[in-house]
Formats: structure tokens, C-alpha cells, sequence
């Protein structure tokens, strides 16, 4: 995969330039505000590339921002009090979930973007989740660029584009499907491993899409190259595409520690893990809405035990723990009901796998920590997820290839998650296949250190993306002013 140029030298006129002003407004889900809002705080800090952010959101999200960004709060009503997308009850309307969202914060984007404009820091740009497919039309209106942030991968991001393409010119759909069309890698999927609503939405996500200025993801060179270059290919538009993660990158040296480095002691997951031998725990966790019903918690519970492998279990509620899984505490840690420091937990020396539902964000920090996956995924891009971890990068095995694939809510039986457990985390005898895939995983995680580090792609390409929008800037401004001096002059 190629490699980030490095950036150009700044030149001096910008260190007397007034910064950038980024105003980040993140999705109503906890899976999406995480990434954008800590790219706004890594913004916010970083005085050496000339930018300053602000996060616009309600007031839920508001509690939960980084405390070095200003946050703008909007007011945001919906019926049953539910703030969050993630955590939407069945019987909630997604669709009024977002007519509610655009309602609330497409105003409050607007006053922010334009205060700044009046206060006279004209130097503004607007960065936005990818699923707010309004918010490039406001900051059209406002007069300043728009950017994209995307939350997913751009493996998936691509792949879904080349899926709806096929889809889009094929008579007849066999299962599975072959994906072609210049994808830069030969794919096959069976119809139920995709997102069909993400399909149907599509055209409204990239026509919003066109309307930016450039599109970031949350990844690397070395991870995504490839498929950036794809994306940015595709309708022929050569779209300014930037590779700006792991936005949330907290990982250090793998080791322990009984205190934190403030002094304050260490949670009490982390204390259990020192106790483990290095490379001997498979980490467990669905994300936050695991969607799992009882038969197949026991299911899970009973693969763990007979896998032989002590593990750590992070499950979303308590009420979700069953006598089953108790028992299971005395093959591992279960730990319910609360928030669990999955960072802190992927990058413990006693980590060797993790059993994951394929998120974006879990999929990067597992990445990003040199940790090889067992991938179960469950809805939305977690399949495309899936073929990115297992067969692009080789570093995660399937869950549901011992076990069929009829459907995603198939029950899992539990020699199915022993034997993936087993394979995750090797036999114990040298095996290959486990060696070979600890082995790459490291070297994801060297690059993705790599990658945000001074001078690394990710901070290269974040550099030029600002270059870009200040340049944009001074451009507006040079024109203005030629324009007002013709007309003087006439």
C-alpha cells in the first residue's frame, strides 16, 4: 500500500494567520460522537497546524465531549426522552430519529458557523458526520467549506459503493455474489451480509457527499491505502480523500502498572489482567448494544468454558447476566453493567485476541493495539468488516464459519465459539496459523503508532487537509478584495 507523502514545510505567514476555525458536529450515537470528537479535541490541541474547534451537539453528548473543546448545546426533544441512536428501542422510528436530529442541529449549526463569521474569523470550516447528509447544505449557505467525516472504514465505505453498483446493474442477484467493478479487491457476499437500508440511502449520503470540499476517514495508510484510492476514484471525481486515524488512539507501551500515571488507582479489570500470563486472554465484547437473547448468552458462555482459555467478558447491562454466565466468572472476568476501558484492555500485555462483534471503531482499536480478532459480526458494515479482518488483512477468523451462516441471528453454538476461540488463540503446540496472525496483527500496530506520530500519514494528511481549507481561505479573501478594488477604481 502506498505512503503518505510528507507534508510541506508550513510557510512563515501562517504562523501569523488567525487559526482555522473547524466546527465539528458529530452523530446523535455514541459509536459515531467518539471519533469525531476526539478528532475535534487532537484539532483543538495541536496550536502547530493553526486550528481551533467546536463541537455543536445536545445536551447528552454534550456531557460526554472532551473537556479542552467548546461545546455548543442544542436543544433536542424526542419522544420516550431517547437521545442516542444506538440505544433506540425497536419500536422507536429511526426516520424520526433523524428528522429530529437535522431539526435540532441544523439551526444550531448555522448560528454557530455564522457568530464566528460576524466575531470576524472568516477562516471556517464545517466537519461533519457522514450520515448528516443536510450538513453540507447549510455550510453552503453559511458561505464556508463543508467535510465530510466518515466513521467507517474506507473498505466498507468503497465496498458498499461497489455493492450498489452491482446490485444496481444486475438482472438477476445470485447467493453469493461476486463484487467487481474495478473494486481493488475480488469479493463475495451472501445477501444477507448486506446493509440493504445503508443501500437505499446511498445516493443521498454520496450526492451530499459531492457537495464537500473533501472526505476524511478515520484510518491510515498503511491499513487503508488501497481503498482510499478507490473511493476517490469512483463516478470520476477525484475526490480530495484524507486518512486522518485512529482518531481515538490511546494506545502505549503494552505492559501494567498498579496506578495510573496521576496516582490514582487502577480499575480493577486492569489489576485482574496483571494478573494473567502475557498473550493468554481473549478479551470478549459485542460493543454496547449486543442484541444477543438468552439461548445464545448461554451459548457463549459454555464456547468460553470449553475453550480452556481464560477471558475477559464485558457485557453492556447487568441485566443481561444470567446463572450461566456467573458460573463462567470462575473460567474468567465478566464484567456487567458497567463502562469497561477498552483501550487501556486491548493494549494489557495479557491480551492475546478479542471476540468482536466488528464495529469500526473496535475493529481499529484492536488494529491499532497489535491484538488478532475473532469476528462475529451482527448488523450494518460489521460483514464488510469481517472480510476486511479475515481476508484482506488476515489477522481475525470467523466465528460463523464452523457454525453455517444461514442468517445473522443464526444461534451460534457453543463448539462453534470454542473452536474459534481456539484457532484465535492457538493450540498451544507452535501453531502457524496463530503465530502468522499475531505476527501481522503487530505490525498493524507498529504502523498505526506510526501513523499519528509527528511526521506519520495520518498527521500528514490531517496538515495538508488544513493547508487545503486555509489556502481556500486566503483565495475567497485575494478575490474579495480584487473585487473591491476594481470597483473602486471604476
Amino acid at each position: 500500500m502506498r505512503a503518505t507523502p510528507a507534508a510541506p514545510a508550513r510557510r512563515d505567514a501562517d504562523a501569523d494567520a488567525p487559526p482555522l476555525r473547524l466546527v465539528f458536529l458529530p452523530f446523535l450515537s455514541r459509536s459515531h460522537f467518539g471519533p469525531v470528537a476526539a478528532k475535534a479535541a487532537a484539532a483543538n490541541a495541536c496550536r502547530r497546524g493553526g486550528t481551533a474547534a467546536t463541537i455543536v451537539t445536545t445536551p447528552h453528548f454534550a456531557a460526554l465531549a472532551p473537556a479542552s473543546v467548546p461545546v455548543h448545546v442544542a436543544p433536542f426533544r424526542f419522544p420516550g426522552g431517547h437521545a442516542d441512536f444506538s440505544l433506540l428501542p425497536e419500536e422507536a422510528s429511526a426516520a424520526e430519529f433523524f428528522a429530529a436530529s437535522e431539526a435540532a442541529l441544523a439551526p444550531a449549526l448555522a448560528e454557530v458557523v455564522r457568530g464566528i463569521l460576524s466575531a470576524g474569523s472568516s477562516a471556517v470550516a464545517v466537519v461533519s458526520d457522514a450520515v448528516l447528509h443536510w450538513a453540507p447544505r447549510v455550510a453552503r449557505e453559511c458561505g464556508v467549506p463543508h467535510v465530510t467525516f466518515h466513521t467507517i472504514g474506507a473498505f466498507a465505505a468503497a465496498a458498499m459503493v461497489a455493492i450498489h453498483q452491482h446490485l444496481h446493474l444486475a438482472e438477476a442477484v445470485p447467493d453469493p455474489f461476486g463484487v467487481n467493478g474495478g473494486f481493488p479487491l475480488p469479493m463475495k457476499l451472501r445477501g444477507v451480509q448486506v446493509n440493504e437500508e445503508a443501500l437505499a440511502h446511498l445516493p443521498l449520503f454520496r450526492a451530499a457527499e459531492a457537495d464537500s470540499f473533501a472526505v476524511v476517514f478515520n484510518s491510515f495508510s498503511a491499513l487503508e491505502a488501497d481503498f482510499a484510492e478507490y473511493y476517490r476514484s469512483l463516478d470520476g471525481s477525484r475526490k480530495k480523500v484524507f486518512l486522518v486515524g485512529p482518531t481515538r488512539f490511546a494506545i502505549s507501551k503494552r505492559g501494567n502498572g498498579t496506578t495510573t500515571a496521576d496516582g490514582a488507582e487502577r480499575d480493577p479489570i486492569l489489576q485482574w489482567l496483571d494478573g494473567r500470563i502475557a498473550g493468554s486472554v481473549v478479551y470478549v465484547c459485542f460493543g454496547s448494544t449486543c442484541g444477543f437473547d438468552s439461548s445464545q448468552f448461554r451459548e457463549l458462555a459454555a464456547g468460553l468454558r470449553a475453550s480452556g482459555r481464560p477471558f475477559l467478558w464485558v457485557i453492556p447491562t447487568a441485566a443481561e447476566v444470567t446463572e450461566q454466565e456467573e458460573r463462567a466468572s470462575s473460567h474468567g472476568m465478566v464484567v456487567a453493567g458497567r463502562w469497561a476501558p477498552q483501550d487501556d484492555i486491548l493494549a494489557h500485555r495479557a491480551v492475546g485476541g478479542f471476540l468482536s462483534h466488528c464495529g469500526w471503531n473496535s475493529t481499529l482499536e484492536a488494529v491499532s493495539a497489535g491484538v488478532p480478532l475473532a469476528t462475529w459480526p451482527l448488523r450494518a458494515e460489521q460483514f464488510l468488516n469481517e472480510v476486511f479482518l479475515v481476508d484482506v488483512l488476515r489477522v481475525g477468523v470467523r466465528v460463523r464459519e464452523v457454525a453455517g451462516e444461514a442468517a445473522p441471528n443464526t444461534l451460534v453454538p457453543a463448539e462453534a465459539v470454542a473452536s474459534a476461540v481456539v484457532r484465535l488463540m492457538g493450540d498451544g503446540n507452535g501453531d502457524d496459523d496463530a503465530s502468522d496472525r499475531r505476527a501481522r496483527a503487530s505490525e498493524l500496530g507498529v504502523a498505526a503508532r506510526a501513523a499519528v506520530a509527528d511526521g506519520g500519514s495520518s498527521c500528514n494528511d490531517w496538515a495538508e487537509l488544513v493547508d487545503q481549507l486555509k489556502a481556500l481561505h486566503r483565495h475567497d479573501s485575494e478575490t474579495l478584495v480584487k473585487g473591491i478594488e476594481t470597483l473602486m477604481l471604476n
